[in-house]
Order: structure tokens, then sequence, then C-alpha cells
């Protein structure tokens, strides 16, 4: 009700809108089953939050894992709960790679919970970040220097772009990030993984014909101070293609 009342008085004196709670914790995953695709979900201090829904790897959410612990990091949507849960939109989710064994709930599909329609393709915000066709910023999972489907993609668009403009070089800078959690609690990612993303981008320019002294690597070791709401964008690899 005192949430309620402060967003009404907002409105009628203009002020700024209340700005959505932003959560960030490390928990293992719930596999929620329905009668159509399974939901993803994670309980926190008592609520449970719906993360996403099991699809495809040209989504935008990628699942966690069982038997893995998972860090969650997302903001509080207004609405319904979806999936029998409280929605994070948008939201984060990185796998730990330490195996967890309890981490293996599955919970059966009941009547009048149904995980919600996919929704409408869109850019995926969550992996990659687009300046323009000579300039994208691919984000990682905590700890990890996987690459999605989508920053793949985006990578060979920039080679498209390099070898189309006859640039001289694709400078790639790749940063090691943090993790605030809402406890307090300060997530630091391995000193080594800046280079790890840092190689596997090099790598993927080179095999794919760029000229290996045209690729100019550039790592940024220092960590930025977490701040528990944009955490997600510090884990990081930028590529810009050099006239």
């Amino acid at each position: 009700m005192k949430r309620e009342l402060v967003m009404l008085l907002a409105a009628v004196l203009g002020g700024a809108p209340i700005k959505a709670e932003n959560l960030s914790f490390v928990t293992c995953p719930i596999v929620r089953d329905t009668k159509t695709v399974p939901c993803w979900l994670a309980e926190y201090k008592g609520e449970t939050y719906y993360l996403g829904n099991q699809g495809g790897v040209a989504q935008d959410f990628y699942p966690p894992q069982l038997n893995h612990q998972v860090l969650v990091e997302g903001t509080i949507a207004d609405g319904p709960r979806v999936c029998g849960a409280v929605p994070l939109r948008p939201v984060k989710t990185s796998v730990l790679l330490e195996i967890d064994r309890s981490c293996n709930t599955i919970l059966p599909a009941e009547d009048g919970i149904e995980a919600p329609q996919a929704p409408p393709s869109r850019n995926a915000a969550s992996w990659v970040r687009s300046d323009g066709p000579g300039n994208s910023t691919l984000y990682f999972d905590f700890d990890n220097d996987f690459l999605s489907f989508h920053t793949t993609n985006a990578i060979q668009s920039v080679i498209q772009y390099f070898q189309q403009s006859r640039a001289s070089a694709i400078a790639v800078t790749a940063f090691r990030g943090s993790s605030k959690l809402s406890t307090g609690t300060v997530m630091v990612e391995q000193p080594g993984i800046a280079s790890a993303r840092a190689t596997k981008v090099h790598d993927i320019l080179v095999g794919l014909g760029v000229p290996e002294a045209a690729v100019k690597v550039q790592l940024v070791t220092e960590v930025r101070e977490p701040d528990g709401i944009d955490d997600p964008w510090s884990r990081k690899v930028t590529l810009s293609v050099k006239r």
C-alpha cells in the first residue's frame, strides 16, 4: 500500500518515476514444468522469481543449468506473476562453473501455472550492443569466456564491415568485471578472464580472415567498483574497426 501511495504522489506531483528494485544474488535455479515448455525460477529471501523459459540459442535469455548455482542479476518488473513467480525483467543469469549436486529441484506442472508465450524477436541486449556497423560490445557470463550465438554473429558482422570498408585494424579491448550482491558481498572475476576473452575473440577474427597484424588487443585488468545495478555490463569485450 505504501509503495502504491508513493507512486501515485509522484505521478500527481510530477516527481521522478519510482525506480524498480534491482536484485543480485546467488542461488540454485529451479525448473518448473508446464504443459508447454519449462520455466526457470530462482528463490531469494522467501520469494520465487521468474527468470525465463527454456528455449533455443536464438533467444536473449540463456537458461541456467541444474547441478550448478547461478548468479542472478535483474530488476523486479511490475505486473502479475509469471509461471507462478515474480518476474525479473531485464535479467542476466550466469552459471557458476563449480558442480553443486544440491541444485536439482524440478517442480511438476500445475493447473493454472503456464509458461508465457515467447517474446517477439528483438536485439539480444544482454549479449550484444552495437554503435554502428564497426563498433560492437560483447557481454559475458560471470567468470566465463563463453560466446553466445548473438556474440558470434556480432563478431562476423564486424569482420564483414572491416573487409568491406578496407579498414586497417580492429581494436579489441577486454575487461574484467565484478558484481555486488544484494547482501553487500562483492564478487570479482578471476584475474585471467579478460585475457581469456580477448584470446577467444582474437582467434575467431584471425580464423575468419582478419590479418593477425590488424587485430590490436588491449586488456583492462582493473576492476570497476560494482553497484549492484550495471554490473553485467562490466564483463565485456569491445570491438572497434579503425580506418
